[in-house]
């Protein structure tokens, strides 16, 4: 059993036999244990001499590692302690505490001051406040008043007004964070009254705050960017026409990473299917101080390379090679990181006008009803079983290797996509159906998956028939 328990069930103060020494520490008192500091300050704040209602104020700084509670008493001219606020109040470690008691005098004998004990592991403090003035006179109304009322008052003051008491029964922040990210604060708060929080930058200044609506949740806090460590102060109070509670919180932050790392966002080619002799032009997105982009045969010779553009746009004249694959590199680098992505296109030979109103001559490229079983196709991605298909057919697309994200589709001449569907995990064929057209169209399967250090794409050809 903790030592908070233990001074719950055992309090110092006691009620029979005992008088109370003679003041020591005034309104406010600060000691150091082995395990930090605490401070505490109390005071009465006010006294509403209609409903015999004193407002006192408690502040209690804990800089240990253990929670404090706090009992408030009411010392009567015979040295007697008499419990003036019917609920402990505990003060996390590491926190400070700031709330207002209220203390109902007409349910109470006469007192001549009021005390809160301060009681954790190895710490034991007291610090008093003077009662109201007039106190003496109100008593006169509580003994007209009778019993009964005093004895109503107090089960209202415990029972019915306790609801309504602004507490902060939970606020927590992370001690450490990076600049430039966002945190979040969770937060409990029970009682009537405006719950607010703020936070203040290392300078002083208020970065964020508002007024909550909800009594518990979370708090997005953003904190900005720096390359030097800082402090952030975060605080939330809640007050009430019954007194007012406040908690505070520091928020440390570290420096953020001077620079990030290359990375490669995006890469396409436009036209995928091209003759030689063409141009293409080469997009992407990327972060990077250097590099290149290399476009590269079947074979990895390269037939061209310019380098990395910040504009994010190179431009390639398709060599004379026959029909086949071409594969665009992209590489990056900053600092001592690097990033690279592939996106490849087709090579279509200009067709002699003979072979245009000959279909015959596509078909006998590839029978349509063989089926290609083994892995030995060129990208290793996927392979088009059907590489030649009627007006409306269906095109089977039989899947190698999954990869995380992929769309299969197919893509005419210009880029654009025909027909597409996201492939799963366990996907092995796909079917895509072939568009109508009065005349042999070449077509490109395309495979866009993430792979790597971004995004990649892998063609295959395949010719529609009238």
């Amino acid at each position: 059993m903790n030592a908070l328990a233990v001074r719950r069930q055992q309090p110092v103060v006691r009620t029979q036999g005992r008088r109370w020494p003679a003041p020591r520490c005034g309104s406010g008192t600060a000691m150091q244990t082995a395990a930090g500091a605490v401070s505490a300050v109390f005071a009465l704040e006010g006294f509403d001499r209609r409903t015999g209602v004193a407002t006192y104020s408690l502040r209690v700084i804990n800089y240990t590692a253990s929670a404090l509670a706090c009992q408030a008493w009411a010392i009567t001219q015979k040295g007697r302690a008499v419990l003036a606020y019917p609920v402990a109040i505990d003060v996390a470690p590491n926190s400070e505490l700031a709330m207002q008691i209220p203390v109902v005098t007409p349910a109470l004998p006469r007192f001549d001051r009021a005390i809160v004990e301060v009681a954790g592991d190895d710490v034991h403090c007291l610090v008093e406040a003077a009662a109201p003035a007039g106190e003496g006179g109100r008593r006169g109304f509580a003994l007209a008043a009778g019993s009964l009322l005093a004895g109503a008052l107090a089960i209202g003051t415990a029972a019915g007004l306790w609801p309504a008491v602004p507490r902060i029964e939970a606020f927590a922040v992370p001690p450490q964070v990076l600049a430039g990210t966002t945190v979040r604060a969770e937060y409990d708060a029970k009682g009537a009254g405006r719950l607010w929080y703020t936070v203040l930058a290392p300078d002083g200044k208020e970065i964020q705050g508002g007024v909550l609506t909800d009594r518990a949740g979370t708090i997005p806090i953003s904190v900005p960017a720096s390359r030097q460590p800082g402090a952030y102060t975060v605080q939330m109070a809640l007050s009430g026409p019954l007194g007012e509670a406040s908690a505070t919180r520091v928020l440390t932050t570290l420096p953020g990473k001077a620079r990030a790392a290359a990375q490669i966002a995006s890469i396409s080619v436009s036209p995928i299917v091209a003759r030689p002799g063409q141009t293409v032009n080469v997009a992407y997105s990327a972060v990077g101080d250097g590099g290149y982009v290399r476009l590269l045969g079947d074979d990895g010779a390269i037939w061209g390379q310019h380098e990395f553009s910040k504009r994010g746009l190179t431009t390639f004249v398709i060599p004379p090679v026959r029909d086949g694959q071409l594969r665009v590199l992209l590489h990056v680098t900053r600092g001592r990181s690097s990033a690279q992505s592939m996106a490849g296109l087709v090579v279509a030979a200009a067709p002699a006008a003979s072979n245009v109103v000959q279909p015959q001559a596509i078909v006998g490229d590839d029978d349509p009803n063989a089926v290609q079983t083994t892995m030995d196709d060129e990208n290793g991605t996927f392979d088009v079983l059907t590489k030649s298909v009627p007006s409306g057919g269906t095109i089977q697309v039989k899947i190698f290797s999954p990869r995380n994200g992929m769309r299969i589709a197919l893509m005419d001449s210009q880029g654009r996509e025909v027909t597409g569907v996201d492939v799963g995990a366990e996907a092995t064929v796909v079917n895509l159906r072939a568009p109508s057209t009065s005349q042999p169209a070449r077509f490109v399967v395309e495979a866009s998956f993430t792979d790597g250090f971004g995004q990649e794409t892998v063609v295959e050809p395949v010719t529609v028939l009238p």
